[in-house]
């Protein structure tokens, strides 16, 4: 199937696992795995995206309850806290905008 526009090939790796859930989805969709990538692409870079906005506060209010939980604010010998370190693992989450 051609696309109406210039496209240019690209290689990347997946897990097996990835690539089976890629392929049922896009035969379940009727379109090609290219295009979900694409598509998926488009989403993750998009700037200002209402999905990525709302999923990434929803991050920021997850981090903000955490560290307000006095339990959290537990500290291991390393000197972190349980917020501090759940904070670094949440901030990995977010979905980064690329302007």
């Amino acid at each position: 199937m051609m696309t109406p526009f210039k496209v240019k090939p690209f290689m990347t790796y997946l897990e097996e696992k990835d690539i089976d859930r890629l392929k049922k989805f896009a035969k379940k969709k009727k379109i090609t795995m290219s295009q979900v990538i694409r598509e998926g692409l488009s989403a993750r870079m998009s700037e200002g995206d209402p999905y990525n906005a709302g999923f990434n506060a929803g991050i920021e209010e997850s981090i903000r309850l955490i560290k307000d939980n006095k339990a959290s604010q537990m500290r291991f010998p390393s000197g972190s806290s349980f917020a501090e370190l759940m904070e670094v693992d949440l901030m990995k989450a977010k979905i980064l905008e690329i302007a």
